[in-house]
């Protein structure tokens, strides 16, 4: 009765297994990867020096500082969000990583199972 029970409950995981990976599972990662790329540009404040890309640095409002100031926030915009965009392109792998997993998996066991039975 117990090995019914195991049996049966194994059964049940290894064929719904699939169906999680790409319903709830899926959508943990994908909530994870909006997660991973919202932080990261917070962490490098991007949001913050686009906000103030027109604002002079320390209050000098004459034509040189405008000039300097808004040349320094463009240079530091694309610095940041060329950190941004390799933190979201290492997410996106991460992404891409998860859903091919299965398949591979799956594939993997395949592959050395056949080898067994024929050796």
């Amino acid at each position: 009765m117990v090995l019914r029970l195991v049996l049966t409950e194994l059964f049940d995981g290894i064929v719904s297994l699939p169906a999680w990976w790409y319903t709830r599972g899926l959508a943990i990662m994908t909530a994870w990867f909006r997660t991973f790329v919202r932080d990261a540009s917070e962490r490098f404040s991007l949001g913050v020096w686009v906000r103030n890309l027109f604002v002079p640095m320390y209050g000098d409002t004459e034509w040189s500082g405008r000039a300097i100031s808004f040349g320094v926030r463009f240079a530091m915009i694309f610095v940041r969000g060329s950190a941004v965009a390799v933190w979201s392109s290492a997410a996106f792998v991460g992404l891409a990583v998860y859903v091919l997993a299965l398949p591979m998996a799956i594939l993997g066991l395949l592959y050395h199972a056949v080898g067994l039975i024929v050796f």
